[in-house]
């Protein structure tokens, strides 16, 4: 053995020849090649996602914001009409009777 520090490298490079050096070199070359080349589609298609995102997300708040303002309307509707029927049923409350008999109101089930 050589006086290298490491024996088992020094054997390892007596082992090869230069024609599999240069082919081993060539081939971490196209790796590399084939590595920066998906990094590239990679970044490119996160960059196209994000853009996606950012587009679908603006679409998503503003329908979420008028969901809300209907919800609010809706709110303010049936609150008029439930002060619309009270008032009704305080001033006529016969009719309001025979109303409520001959259409009894709905049983409405907790979602």
């Amino acid at each position: 053995m050589s006086n290298n520090i490491n024996p088992i490298a020094d054997h390892l490079l007596q082992m090869t020849n230069e024609t599999d050096n240069q082919r081993m070199l060539k081939e971490q070359e196209e790796a590399l090649a084939i590595y920066k080349s998906t990094q590239q589609s990679l970044c490119a298609f996160n960059d196209f996602s994000k853009a996606r995102y950012q587009d679908v997300n603006k679409h998503f708040e503003s329908h979420a914001k008028l969901l809300k303002e209907i919800k609010g309307d809706l709110e303010s509707v049936f609150g008029r009409l439930q002060n619309m029927k009270q008032h009704l049923g305080n001033k006529y409350p016969a009719e309001t009777l025979v109303v409520l008999q001959k259409y009894p109101a709905p049983i409405l089930q907790d979602d």
